[in-house]
């Protein structure tokens, strides 16, 4: 029964334990950014999100999604595809600090921990659709390409 219930859920499960890890790293560079380096607030969290989204991508892709590097082309699409849609969240990531830090005079780092659930849940979101969209067009190709194969076999067979 749990063994069912992680196996369904494992995308969920994993991601939830990644995600975890790379807000906990988002939080710690804002952290060093902003307090150690004694960054501008919103560069600060530019930079931390930087670093999140590396970690997330290549987490996501191999860990999470089980996504295969079949090739270069590939990998750059979906990197293009994770940076653009994180883009979006980096804009609500970075209209939450500024709204809590500036307009609502909160502390940086209560603001940054509220800010990375809120961007946790858009973020998995994002990557679900990313990863499984790319690994639904490569299963589409792949049959495709054996489906090709079997009627190429079978007009041999004929001959």
């Amino acid at each position: 029964m749990l063994k069912n219930l992680l196996h369904r859920y494992h995308n969920f499960f994993s991601y939830m334990v990644f995600g975890f890890l790379a807000s906990v790293i988002n939080i710690l560079a804002y952290w060093l950014f902003r307090h150690f380096f004694l960054i501008q607030y919103l560069l600060a969290n530019a930079l931390a999100w930087l670093i999140a989204t590396l970690f997330g991508f290549f987490t996501n892709k191999s860990l999470v999604f089980r996504s295969k590097y079949t090739n270069w082309r590939a990998l750059r699409r979906e990197l293009l595809s994770f940076l653009s849609l994180r883009l979006f969240s980096l804009g609500i990531d970075s209209l939450i600090m500024f709204s809590g830090i500036s307009l609502l005079k909160l502390a940086s780092m209560p603001t940054k921990i509220a800010d990375q659930l809120i961007v946790g849940i858009v973020n998995y979101l994002f990557s679900r659709w990313i990863f499984a969209t790319s690994n639904h067009t490569k299963l589409t190709h792949q049959h495709l390409k054996k489906r090709l194969q079997q009627l190429a076999f079978r007009h041999r067979k004929k001959e």
